[in-house]
């Protein structure tokens, strides 16, 4: 890991506005900051360089704007904390605002410093700073940030810093933006403000369950004789790890876990079944059985509930209780809050917290899991590459698993392959869906980690790659050691599959379906690209006798701490392959 060491000495006193800024962001206690650089906040830049000596926070530079929120985002991902980023002007927050979604979506906490030109308008230079003025710039992104502010003094800026510390560390996390006012940032200070000790901007502890609402779920929960736990967002703790075990062999539960989240719960224990879910309304006839067979189901923060409770449009008949603050967050602009489940009792608390209080209530014990396992793990298959040969080849590449922490994975992959044992064994999907997101957030996880002894892996899509790939010039510029597998079907694949749909229903022909998707004609050489960017490229690996040593070759140069890409071609609508076994992967 690589940061830049400004020279001559370091001016540590604070004289100008930007230098508050720079002191706070100090303060908080962040070891980041990314950004794509900009002139609107060129005060705080100079008071990070020249006045913090680009440490506490020190600088990662993106190539985008977008880049920069997304290594907030991993970052955040991976330790559960705020990482603070920088965009340039109302420009640089438009470039931005698809990260901030997906990291709204993702309920990721994360500060967001802003910048406009001068308020006072005496102040402006000509042209360029009348076009990157606004007179709300917040209210480009109100919609999806916790909270926004734009300060006028120095004092004001103390106090906004402060408080958009405590609300994006607070339950339930999403980002907050705080836009500096150019002019403010490089006005010299009459007086040194007033800082707030600490202790002073520390998060409150998170909600608990009411006393009559515990009472309530352990009723049903010790009449339960077929309960399932759906867990979904969690804390980081290996207390919360150990809490969430303890919870279903008591119960003697089965649970579910969503790819669209990190991973919650040890996929390869008796109680969690079968692999995590994408989505339940599309998983596996024995997994809405499951569902149907309940009669109790406990959801803690689950993405998407209602369409877990209904299995082909009927309402299950398990009683339902639901876990969440995540209320608190819903608004009028987005429908992110997904439907409205039915629900015989709903649980506004910090879901670990209730964990914790179930598992003390419910005491010692240990229950047999009420459903067999169902493991599905793929068997090797040397005529051909596809996401299963794929998955099998990276994980014989990395024999300790337990030190991999894979960032996201494609469609279709195969989690049954790679068992998670901790909460930093799988970080989740990109939050809001926003293609392009991933290989940044990639980075961001990779930066948090890379003093951890973890590995940091992250399997990606083509198209994915191809809209945000450059953002691994960053993770190549400050050494911050990454392997990227991309499962390349030279194609927007899952675009041809609602485009045959469609006309299917129309009675059209199918085989058009890959007019505008095909990536292809010419393939696009990923491998070079990424060596473009100061990386190692790999590939493309086309013959599956290749596919293993790429594998290999990759997990030695991460281990020595490079950044490397391996480009793998499938064939498109063929990313799973027939063959399964009932075995659990080892």
């Amino acid at each position: 890991m690589r940061t830049d060491r400004p020279a001559g000495t370091i001016d540590d006193q604070i004289g100008y506005g930007s230098d508050v800024a720079a002191q706070m962001l100090r303060r908080a206690g962040f070891r980041y900051v990314s950004l794509n650089p900009g002139a609107s906040y060129r005060g705080l830049h100079d008071s990070i360089v020249n006045h913090l000596g680009n440490a506490n926070p020190a600088m990662i530079l993106c190539l985008h704007e977008d880049h920069a929120v997304g290594v907030a985002h991993g970052y955040a991902k991976a330790t559960g904390e705020p990482m603070a980023c920088v965009l340039h002007s109302n420009v640089g927050l438009l470039h931005g605002m698809m990260g901030l979604y997906n990291a709204w979506c993702d309920r990721a906490p994360m500060f967001v410093l802003g910048a406009t030109g001068p308020v006072d308008a005496t102040q402006r230079r000509p042209w360029i700073d009348w076009i990157h003025t606004s007179a709300d710039q917040g209210g480009l992104v109100r919609d999806f940030v916790k909270w926004d502010d734009q300060p006028s003094s120095a004092q004001a800026l103390v106090e906004a810093m402060a408080r958009a510390n405590i609300i994006t560390r607070t339950e339930p996390k999403a980002p907050v933006y705080v836009c500096l006012d150019a002019g403010l940032q490089e006005s010299e200070l009459e007086r040194v403000p007033d800082f707030p000790a600490s202790a002073k901007v520390k998060p409150p502890t998170p909600s608990r369950a009411a006393k009559d609402d515990l009472e309530a779920a352990l009723g049903l929960l010790k009449a339960a004789k077929k309960p399932v736990l759906l867990i979904g967002r969690t804390d980081w703790s290996e207390k919360g790890w150990k809490n969430r075990i303890a919870l279903a062999e008591r119960l003697g539960a089965v649970v579910f876990t969503d790819l669209k989240n990190r991973s919650a719960f040890p996929t390869d224990h008796p109680c969690h079944v079968v692999a995590p879910l994408e989505q339940v309304g599309r998983s596996a006839n024995y997994v809405r059985d499951m569902l149907r067979d309940a009669d109790v189901i406990l959801a803690f923060d689950w993405v998407d509930l209602d369409s877990a409770l209904r299995i082909s449009g009927e309402k299950v008949k398990a009683k339902a209780i639901h876990v969440s603050l995540d209320h608190h967050l819903h608004n009028g602009a987005h429908a992110n809050y997904l439907a409205l489940p039915e629900l015989d009792l709903f649980i506004s608390a910090s879901p670990d917290s209730v964990i914790a209080d179930l598992v003390a209530e419910l005491g010692p014990g240990q229950t047999k899991c009420w459903h067999e396992e169902i493991r599905k793990i793929p068997l090797r298959d040397e005529t051909r590459i596809n996401v299963d040969q794929l998955a099998l080849s990276l994980r014989e590449a990395f024999p300790k698993s337990d030190e991999v922490t894979l960032t996201g994975v494609c469609r279709k992959f195969p989690m049954d392959v790679w068992p998670a044992h901790s909460p930093l064994a799988y970080m989740g999907k990109d939050g809001g869906g926003g293609i392009g997101g991933m290989p940044s957030i990639s980075i961001g996880i990779a930066l948090a980690l890379h003093d951890k002894g973890r590995k940091t892996v992250g399997v990606l899509g083509d198209g994915d790659f191809l809209m945000g790939g450059h953002a691994i010039w960053t993770a190549a510029r400050h050494q911050i050691p990454l392997m990227l597998v991309i499962n390349n079907n030279r194609s927007y694949f899952n675009d041809e599959l609602h485009q045959e749909t469609v006309a299917k229903r129309r009675n059209r022909p199918t085989e058009n379906r890959w007019i505008g998707q095909r990536i292809s004609d010419p393939d696009v050489d990923l491998a070079k690209f990424a060596e473009s960017q100061g990386a190692i490229g790999i590939g493309p690996i086309i013959d599956p006798a290749d596919l293993g040593p790429a594998m290999k070759r990759g997990a030695e140069i991460l281990a020595k701490g490079g950044v490397v890409l391996i480009d793998v071609h499938v064939t498109p609508g063929n990313e799973r392959g027939a063959a399964t076994t009932g075995h659990r992967a080892t």
